[in-house]
């Protein structure tokens, strides 16, 4: 109970900051982009929440679709769409549509953090790792200009991606539609290029394999994988508000 008492009012404190934000600073750029990936993070909440009792199959597959995203799993994404038989457009527009929710609402978070306009405990390592992570990356990046940007974002090599190629964007004081732009591109031609290889595969798995079996070993494994995930964030979480308890 204690737990669920410090959880709400963490978010209590959150829901403050963001009232905050929207009244005092919404001339800050990064401010509009944060308030915009959660408008379009809510419309995306709404629209599964009507899926949850309209068709729970289909909900199931967004749902964690959409987990696997925040976990980094762009490819793991999108092998989910196509093996739950949603057609390779679709696909393509869902998996593009939650990578720019969570590049906007992260994009936003980091820089105001490393603006010092928000300083929250609980996100500050997180986002310390990341700001680490591009300014490492920053000098490579620069020395190729926009393309680089771009197939950084493409290719998933570890620690690259929209997020951290976002921020790497804005250090190297890129403007933000020029940046996302880049960015963008680079997540949308990687999620295209992931889809037709998916469906390519899955195509030729069907030939040779029940392809029922390999999607219920598929789900599986993604079900396992989301429960780790969890695990370990509620871990952090605990570990945080036991934190907050000492001092």
């Amino acid at each position: 109970m204690k737990y669920i008492k410090k959880i709400f009012a963490l978010a209590l404190s959150g829901i403050k900051k963001l009232v905050f934000l929207l009244k005092e600073r919404f001339d800050l750029i990064e401010v509009r982009i944060l308030f915009l990936g959660l408008f379009l993070a809510l419309l995306a909440g709404l629209c599964l929440a009507v899926l949850l009792f309209a068709d729970p199959a289909l909900f199931r597959v967004l749902s964690s679709t959409a987990i696997v995203h925040v976990m980094g799993g762009r490819a793991l994404g999108v092998a989910k769409c196509l093996s739950a038989n949603i057609s390779p457009f679709n696909t393509i527009l869902y998996n593009f549509f939650l990578e720019m929710v969570i590049v906007l609402i992260a994009y936003g978070i980091v820089v105001l953090i490393m603006r010092n306009v928000i300083q929250p405990k609980l996100l500050h390592s997180t986002v310390r790792q990341a700001e680490l992570t591009a300014q490492k990356q920053k000098t490579n990046i620069k020395r190729y200009g926009a393309i680089g940007l771009f197939f950084f974002v493409m290719f998933p090599f570890f620690m690259t991606g929209p997020v951290i190629g976002a921020i790497i964007g804005y250090l190297l004081h890129y403007r933000a539609i020029n940046n996302f732009l880049i960015v963008f591109s680079g997540t949308l031609c990687s999620i295209i290029a992931y889809t037709l290889v998916g469906n390519n595969i899955i195509n030729y798995i069907s030939q040779y394999i029940d392809i029922d079996l390999v999607k219920r070993w598929g789900s599986i494994i993604v079900g396992v994988l989301i429960l780790i995930f969890l695990i370990y964030h509620i871990k952090t979480v605990k570990a945080f508000l036991d934190g907050q308890e000492e001092d």
